[in-house]
């Protein structure tokens, strides 16, 4: 007899108070000693060592775009599924149904605030730092919420989506928040401060391009969404993939203690993580020999070749948690939404044909090494592995990045943009590139990241578009 999710999820609310207890008791504890430990040496960056704005001037707001898993996720009665005690020790299923048009891929969950909201201890404790770092800062400089904003304050605005969806659906949403947002400033030629993290700076570059359009092969750059960014800021952004969403697709992703929550089969049905697969020219896979395997991670044949997905023995599903049910509608979902990531990479690949009218500023770090490339055993059926076994193997397997994407990645040095460039970069749009020593979830705690990212947020207001004097200052970023 199946069991629905609705049920299973009631089954659930029985029998889990031992391990929540545990886990408030281990995690509290970790908490405390993690934040002795770093916040008694952590430096930070004084903001009112740039900030020479004079009184009346006005700063464009800010709205920070957050990458995967950085939404907040609601049941429609307002309460939280995602992220909380529960599912960060014990389960709450969070798949999508296994449904075709892709668009018809959804439940009854909706957006609800940014991991840190007013909680922001229970996400660091799970690892989610970068948010509640951001946000210090921003309200470090003088930033707030429109809530609690005096009359003058610059503000910031935080925009959620589901980040178990498709990334055009999410900047088709980003443009419904902007448009309101210019609405309620009373300023329909209104434009925002984006700042972009991981997956977020990837909607964010599509949504610069785009706007809402559909990804087609025979649709130009169109810098649709320029008429709503002034400057963009791209943080740790893998516009060239990162192989760790490969590994989550097969084998899931550990949430605090829980296996279960994003357990394969669970992120095998969100089209997002798909769109994170390193596309087509990013070498990600070596043989048994560490040799170059020449595969296209978003083609199915690549799956059926390699036995993944359901390809992969009964016994390999089995493990992975799959059903015979899931397997049965895998294959098509599978299809879909591999072709949905492709046209999202190719047009953000796409070489535009007139100049981006908005600044972007491209963030990141390239000191820690990053997993690249995933082994393929020789033995045909056995997954790919993500863990070097020595010296040689690590050597091929990881790269300069920021701990989960690597600086080629950052860079999109892949793309056809990339050839002849100095720095390798394939992302034409990109006004300035700022790469050093930083975390991926760490890197607005580190004062020169800080700094970068204030200097651009911190400049008002040109008073007259378009002059000589504002392109100027446009220049200027320090």
């Amino acid at each position: 007899m199946s069991v629905s999710r609705d049920e299973r999820n009631e089954r659930d609310e029985h029998g889990w108070l031992t391990p929540f207890l545990a886990g408030v008791l281990a995690t509290g504890a970790g908490w405390v000693i993690s934040h002795a430990l770093t916040r008694g040496r952590r430096r930070a960056f004084d903001p009112r060592l740039i900030r020479n704005r004079v009184h009346g001037e006005e700063l464009t707001p800010v709205v920070v775009v957050p990458g995967i898993m950085g939404s907040g996720l609601c049941r429609p009665d307002g309460t939280r599924v995602w992220l909380n005690l529960r599912n960060a020790i014990g389960h709450f299923n969070l798949s999508l149904p296994l449904a075709l048009p892709l668009s018809d891929s959804k439940d009854d969950l909706v957006p609800g605030t940014l991991l840190v909201g007013t909680d922001g201890r229970m996400p660091r404790m799970f690892g989610f730092t970068e948010y509640y770092d951001l946000l210090e800062i921003l309200e470090a400089a003088g930033f707030r919420l429109p809530v609690a904003a005096a009359p003058g304050d610059p503000v910031y605005h935080m925009f959620t989506y589901d980040w178990r969806r498709d990334l055009v659906e999410a900047a088709r949403r980003l443009d419904a928040m902007l448009e309101r947002l210019a609405e309620e400033r009373g300023d329909k030629d209104a434009r925002f401060n984006l700042v972009g993290h991981s997956m977020g700076g990837l909607l964010a570059r599509y949504y610069l391009r785009y706007g809402t359009a559909e990804p087609s092969d025979d649709q130009p750059v169109t810098w649709a969404g320029a008429r709503r960014i002034r400057n963009l800021v791209l943080v740790a952004t893998p516009s060239g993939g990162a192989i760790h969403s490969l590994e989550a697709l097969l084998y899931g992703s550990r949430v605090g203690i829980s296996y279960t929550t994003l357990a394969a089969p669970v992120i095998a049905s969100m089209p997002s993580v798909y769109e994170l697969l390193p596309p087509r020219g990013v070498p990600s896979l070596v043989d048994h020999n560490l040799q170059p395997l020449e595969a296209d991670l978003h083609d199915v044949e690549t799956w059926r070749r390699f036995g993944w997905g359901p390809f992969a023995s009964s016994t390999v599903r089995r493990l992975s948690g799959f059903t015979e049910e899931d397997a049965g509608s895998f294959e098509p979902f599978l299809r879909a939404v591999l072709g949905r990531a492709a046209a999202l990479h190719r047009a953000l690949d796409r070489v535009p044909d007139t100049p981006c009218p908005t600044r972007v500023l491209l963030v990141g770090g390239d000191c820690l090494p990053t997993l690249a490339k995933a082994v393929v055993p020789g033995k045909e059926g056995l997954p790919p592995r993500f863990e070097p076994r020595n010296r040689k193997e690590a050597d091929a397997m990881f790269e300069a990045g920021d701990g989960r994407v690597t600086r080629a990645s950052l860079l999109a040095s892949h793309g056809p943009a990339a050839e002849g460039d100095h720095e390798q970069c394939g992302i034409p749009e990109a006004s300035r590139i700022v790469i050093g020593s930083a975390d991926h979830h760490g890197i607005y705690s580190e004062p020169t990241f800080q700094s970068i990212l204030l200097r651009a947020l911190l400049r008002p207001e040109p008073k007259v578009q378009g002059t000589m004097e504002d392109k100027d200052a446009d220049a200027a970023i320090a």
